[in-house]
């Protein structure tokens, strides 16, 4: 049996790693194997936040792409998207798993033992 909260947890600080990939992705003078690491990373959350509607797109990005100044603050979020707080919750875990299972066959599982 999957462990939601440990997998929603392990999926949030993976895909904050997003803005470090972007950084790793465009150094200049360097296409190692990192970099060459960081760009199919980033591809595969990208392709996902595509396939997203529009207001889980809307949390995808607050929550990991955008910059810490550019993001919106929970209270305007909630406003703009016309959902309270147990609905974003709800929303934001949905997000995270629903990533963690389709993650290259779902390596970011947690199981119940």
């Amino acid at each position: 049996m999957i462990d939601e909260l440990a997998t929603a947890r392990r999926t949030y600080y993976f895909l904050k790693s997003y803005p470090s990939l972007l950084k790793l992705a465009n150094l200049e003078g360097y296409s190692g194997p990192y970099a060459q690491k960081a760009i199919e990373i980033m591809n595969l959350i990208e392709t996902y936040r595509e396939d997203l509607n529009e207001s889980k797109r809307e949390i995808f990005d607050n929550l990991f792409i955008r910059k810490q100044n550019e993001t919106k603050r929970l209270p305007q979020l909630f406003k703009d998207l016309a959902i309270d707080r147990v609905a974003y919750e709800h929303i934001k875990v949905e997000i995270l798993l629903d990533f963690a299972q389709s993650y290259r066959g779902g390596v970011l599982l947690s199981w119940h033992c």
